[in-house]
């Protein structure tokens, strides 16, 4: 007979089969990340490498300005900015200086991030359960 599929059921399988935590800090989000799409932050050397696709820093600029030049731009809108970047494989450098105005709003972004990603998984991972037959989304009368 077919066990009664519960959250805390997929929760563990999350954890054990795939090593999702249900509410993981923003450093294990952001590693997270990194190894899911092969993307870096680097939010602690002085210097862009060059490679990056997105490069965050402070610039004065007259009225005539490169492209991508956000005028006071938010710090949740930024964060936003570098997550997108991440989760579509791009590598980030941001200036020590901003980050640290950043980085509160910037955990705070990878976790709403995370809430949708892990209600994916767990999404996934009922249909997984479901399909081995050990589990069912209705209680049998007995």
């Amino acid at each position: 007979m077919a066990e009664l599929l519960t959250d805390e059921i997929i929760i563990e399988y999350l954890e054990n089969e795939h090593g999702l935590q249900e509410e993981p800090d923003g450093p294990v989000i952001l590693e997270l990340i990194e190894s899911a799409y092969g993307s870096k932050l680097n939010n602690d050397s002085s210097w862009a490498e060059g490679h990056e696709d997105l490069i965050c820093y402070y610039q004065s600029t007259a009225d005539s300005f490169e492209n991508d030049v956000y005028y006071y731009l938010d710090n949740a809108g930024w964060s936003e900015q570098i997550i997108d970047s991440l989760t579509n494989g791009g590598d980030v450098w941001c200036d020590p200086n901003i980050w640290d105005d950043i980085e509160y709003d910037f955990n705070y972004e990878l976790e709403s991030w995370y809430r949708d990603y892990y209600n994916d998984k767990m999404a996934e991972a009922e249909d997984e359960l479901l399909d081995t037959g050990e589990y069912t989304i209705k209680e049998h009368d007995e």
